[in-house]
């Protein structure tokens, strides 16, 4: 009996033992990941769990016009200023538009905030005439050829009546045209209708014994009738090249969308002007402004003022001709560049060079060929009419050429000449341009 109690109390201590070695080697591995695993963080600390994403389409919209948050540039393209000299025309171009970033728009340099470009676009505004002296305007760009000093210039645009006029209109009022003062008052309807036209714009200068603005650019075709309307003749002097020169500064600040032009109505004649008639042709070939003049013959003036009756012009020292042949002279053997045959060309040409007033009887005649225009004579009220309406015909139907020149582009008289490839057709342009010495 003892011996039995003895072995079931053996029996029940292995089992209690083994039964204590299970719990223990269960509570070892239970211990082992907390040890290895920091202390798990408390709930307020854990971050909001994300929303899922299941389609692309679910992504928020990206607004194009915000930057992320995180320290970008936006991609802004880097212009470099251009400056080509010489300088006729100058463009303002407005700064790249990066209003939806304008921190990164006050960081950029000043050179790409505001860029200005330069051209040597050279404007040709072409006359084409057949051999009865008739407005040709079936020509295309092929039909045309260029020259500037003798090379070939590409045609980069062509266009048949161009840009709206802006029309100086320069009316002598000395007492040597009272004669022609009823008809000079009556010529605004005429003047506004063919010249002005629907989309120009006109100013009216006087001048005699002072150079006065009647009317300032204007586009009311009745404000610039009623000021020449308005016109008295009183006094003998005629100051022609200072009202010229006012018309230049004036020309000057129109709108490039305008061509200019300034139209002389007078005597081809210049009495105490402070201007020199030299400086303002070259003023006048670097603005672009073409001259017409209109006005009573050069061989009436020849005859009141020209020397022993016989046709002038007084310059002084050998000239740069620019004709093929011999220069023709009058019997005291003085150069005759009023010659029929020959044109006005070279005397201009002198003049913008040497800036003088050695022109005598004939300046709007040699201002005119400077510059691409012409010279009407006018004896009668009829003559002046129609020449009116011939001059506001032929600014409304010529052949604008513009190219870019190719080769020397150094300081001086660049001539150009104009040729067209149809039998019977002659033209006539500007006779060059002139380029002032670049600033050191």
């Amino acid at each position: 009996m003892n011996g039995r109690i003895t072995l079931r109390k053996v029996k029940k201590g292995i089992h209690g033992l083994l039964t204590s070695a299970a719990l223990l080697i269960l509570a070892g591995f239970a211990s082992f990941p907390a040890k290895a695993q920091n202390p798990a963080p408390s709930s307020e600390n854990l971050p909001s769990k994300p929303d899922p994403v299941s389609n692309s389409h679910n992504f928020k919209p990206m607004n194009p016009y915000v930057y992320p948050n995180q320290n970008q540039t936006p991609n802004i393209p880097t212009y470099e200023p251009m400056d080509t000299t010489p300088e006729p025309l100058a463009t303002q171009l407005e700064p790249f538009d990066a209003s939806a970033s304008e921190p990164a728009t006050e960081a950029l340099p000043v050179a790409q905030k505001n860029i200005r470009v330069y051209t040597n676009e050279v404007i040709v505004p072409v006359t084409a005439l057949n051999s009865r002296g008739e407005l040709v305007l079936d020509l295309a760009r092929k039909n045309f050829h260029v020259f500037d000093r003798g090379v070939e210039q590409p045609i980069d645009r062509w266009e048949l009546g161009g840009d709206p006029l802006a029309v100086a209109l320069v009316l002598e009022t000395s007492t040597h045209i009272e004669m022609m003062a009823p008809v000079i008052r009556g010529i605004g309807s005429i003047f506004t209708e063919t010249v002005m036209a629907l989309d120009g714009e006109a100013a009216v200068i006087t001048y005699d014994s002072t150079v006065e603005v009647r009317q300032p650019f204007t586009q009311d075709h009745d404000a610039v009738a009623r000021a020449i309307a308005k016109l008295d003749f009183e006094a003998p002097e005629a100051r022609l090249y200072d009202a010229m020169s006012t018309s230049v500064d004036m020309l000057k600040q129109q709108s490039p969308r305008f061509r200019r032009v300034m139209l002389i109505i007078g005597e081809s004649q210049d009495y105490l002007s402070d201007s020199k008639l030299g400086l303002v042709l070259r003023e006048a070939q670097l603005s672009n402004i073409a001259i017409y003049a209109l006005g009573p013959s050069s061989t009436t003036a020849d005859l009141r003022y020209g020397a022993d009756g016989l046709p002038t012009i007084r310059l002084p020292g050998p000239l740069p001709s620019v004709t093929t042949g011999a220069l023709p002279h009058d019997p005291l053997n003085r150069p005759q560049f009023t010659h029929p045959e020959l044109d006005l060309l070279t005397p201009a040409i002198w003049l913008i060079m040497r800036g003088t007033n050695e022109i005598q009887n004939h300046q709007l005649e040699v201002a005119a060929a400077a510059t691409g225009g012409v010279h009407y004579r006018a004896l009668r009220d009829s003559t002046i009419r129609s020449a009116l309406d011939r001059i506001g015909a032929e600014l409304h139907a010529q052949y604008i050429l513009t190219y870019l020149p190719a080769g020397e582009r150094s300081a001086g008289f660049h001539e150009i000449k104009v040729s067209v490839e149809r039998p019977g057709v002659t033209v006539r342009a500007r006779p060059g341009y002139f380029l002032a010495e670049e600033p050191n």
